[in-house]
């Protein structure tokens, strides 16, 4: 045998020889229980509040309704960001007025009764009748006149000395209407 088990055995000899004095057994197997009991009634309460919490999921027809509210609440989500697309979609249709310029999502030419509603109704003639012919001819030039006029804006914005001059004026016709 190696001395460090030697060593061993004497120590395990020793403590067997030298047992702690019970003055009262009873007492002792009485706490012991008493703690065991107390542990056990712990994890009884713990548990119950966790039966109580979800033990709906053991019952089928809780379950199964539960999935049922699920699936509605998800088409109703699906459904209500289908309205909000058609409606973004047909914001692309309506006029946008800026400034003096209108933009459409659609072409002026294929309706002139939408040229009277995009202009809020107004085309007053008094007696004279205005005939669609007319208002055709009168949404051809606005185009072409949009045509151009982007043309000159992009022409302006080319030329850093023409941009530079037309801010400057910008600014001086602002200063007058200021003054007024």
């Amino acid at each position: 045998m190696n001395s460090d088990e030697a060593k061993y055995d004497r120590v395990l000899d020793l403590l067997r020889k030298s047992r702690p004095v019970l003055d009262s057994k009873e007492e002792i197997e009485e706490k012991v229980i008493r703690i065991i009991t107390q542990k056990q009634e712990k994890k009884e309460i713990s548990s119950g509040v966790l039966d109580f919490l979800f033990g709906w999921v053991y019952v089928g027809w809780v379950r199964t309704g539960l999935v049922a509210a699920s699936v509605i609440l998800i088409i109703a989500f699906v459904y209500q960001q289908a309205v909000i697309i058609k409606r973004i979609n047909n914001l692309n249709r309506q006029a946008i007025y800026i400034e003096s310029q209108i933009i459409t999502g659609r072409s002026l030419d294929s309706d002139a009764g939408y040229f009277y509603r995009l202009a809020g109704r107004k085309l007053q003639s008094g007696d004279k009748m205005i005939s669609e012919k007319q208002v055709k001819q009168v949404i051809k030039s606005y185009n072409e006149l949009e045509k151009k006029y982007k043309d000159l804006i992009k022409l302006i914005e080319d030329d850093p000395e023409l941009m530079k001059y037309i801010e400057e004026k910008l600014i001086e016709n602002n200063k007058k209407k200021f003054k007024l």
